[in-house]
């Protein structure tokens, strides 16, 4: 009965969507808690450390769409498969390798790959695991780290601390990227490379030169001090990662992985302020793939009393340098601050943009408060990879987005997914025609 009401609400929903332009969405319940992934606190935009996301979704090779989320309590993971229409196939779920779900992603035979970590006081502890299970959730295969893991510089004592985690692959290449605190306090980057069939660790260890445009070593993790947010970007025969750092830099920052190859690194976008200050008044929104290199998007307002505006950067192939900033939103604050950026790669050179807006707010990234700032409405546009408008700013209103999950484009059907919690015990998953959003 749970399954066919369900479908109902999914087929109900996608006619709903189609009819008034909005996106298609599908929710279930669960009978468990689930962390916010929507800013329902209103001021989590302003905040200097993004938050691990707590619902995370992915576009399988076929067109369907993959959700998965814990429960963080019992420390149980839990897979939602759907149709390309949101009509849904099957669930699996099973405990936790150890810790708290950090990260998933999959393969083009169905393979599921996570990454769990946790907290520990002790150095020997292996406190990080890599699992992969097959099509049905049987595990076949596991790689644990211990919290001083070698080339860690000072080690893992709180995964996922201040920031995020990412998993992507490419090709055989599996690569996690996330935040954590070190033995010493400290907060920064780590992130390693596996090969996704043999497990083996393929990366050789952390590049931490952080001069503009320098290499790090051979096939070597870029690594940022107090990085606040984290993004990998695939693609074919590496990975690109960005950091919201503060520290050493203080700057978005980005670096092109290439196994056997010395890792490439351009600093972008510098903060003014001191060093470790927090406070960098931006917001990371993620990376994408152009013909001639890749489009970043953020926001940014330089200090507490300005609105903050959503904005592209664009690079070389070879990542040596780039372009100015391109703002495509001009918010006074009458209109409030641009939050929560998204972008994704759709077909034929164009790129979605999606954001929310607040009510403006000189509230400081340092301490937040628990009044809300209020949440205005979402919207979206598309440009090609110089920022040029291809489509009128369009409002898409009370859809929200995930804070730090990335929106994934399904080549089948020309959609762009997301799915998102926003009331602690169910789960929405939207499908979005950027042509008639």
């Amino acid at each position: 009965m749970k399954r066919l009401f369900v479908c109902f609400l999914a087929a109900l929903l996608s006619a709903f969507g189609s009819l008034y332009g909005m996106p298609d969405s599908v929710s279930r319940e669960v009978e468990y808690s689930i962390r916010d992934s929507v800013d329902t606190i209103g001021n989590l935009y302003i905040r200097a450390w993004s938050r691990l996301p707590s619902v995370l979704t992915f576009v399988n090779e076929d067109g369907s769409v993959t959700v998965c989320t814990s429960d963080e309590e019992t420390k149980t993971t839990y897979v939602y498969e759907y149709s390309a229409g949101l009509e849904e196939q099957k669930t699996l779920d099973f405990e936790n390798e150890l810790g708290q779900l950090g990260a998933f992603t999959k393969d083009g035979e169905g393979n599921y790959y996570f990454f769990y970590g946790g907290r520990t006081t002790g150095r020997s502890v292996e406190n990080m695991a890599m699992v992969k299970r097959d099509r049905e959730g049987e595990q076949t295969k596991v790689f644990k780290l211990k919290a001083n893991t070698p080339s860690s510089m000072d080690g893992i004592r709180v995964p996922f601390d201040a920031g995020t985690c990412r998993l992507e692959l490419s090709g055989s290449m599996l690569a996690v990227y996330f935040a954590r605190e070190m033995f010493s306090g400290h907060q920064a980057s780590y992130g390693f490379a596996l090969d996704k069939d043999s497990f083996e660790r393929i990366d050789k260890g952390t590049a931490t030169k952080i001069i503009d445009n320098r290499t790090g070593g051979n096939t070597q993790i870029p690594y940022t001090s107090h990085s606040f947010n984290q993004f990998i970007l695939p693609f074919d025969g590496g990975f690109v990662f960005a950091d919201h750092g503060d520290a050493y830099p203080r700057c978005f920052t980005f670096a092109k992985f290439q196994r056997e190859s010395n890792t490439r690194r351009v600093h972008a976008f510098k903060f003014p302020g001191a060093v470790g200050r927090n406070a960098t008044y931006a917001e990371m929104g993620g990376l994408a793939k152009t013909p001639g290199g890749y489009i970043f998007a953020g926001t940014y307002g330089r200090v507490a009393g300005a609105p903050r505006n959503l904005f592209i950067l664009t690079f070389d192939e070879a990542l040596n340098a780039c372009t100015a900033p391109v703002y495509l939103t001009k918010y006074s604050k009458e209109d409030g601050h641009a939050g929560h950026p998204k972008i994704a790669a759709l077909d034929n050179d164009r790129y979605l943009l999606l954001w929310e807006r607040y009510r403006f707010s000189t509230q400081s990234a340092n301490s937040i408060s628990w009044s809300a700032t209020e949440y205005l409405s979402t919207y979206m546009l598309v440009i090609d990879e110089e920022g040029k408008a291809l489509s009128d700013i369009r409002e898409i209103e009370g859809v929200r987005l995930n804070m730090n999950d990335v929106l994934r484009y399904n080549r089948q059907n020309g959609k762009v997914y997301w799915a998102v919690n926003q009331d602690g015990t169910s789960v929405t998953l939207y499908a979005l025609d950027p042509e008639n959003g």
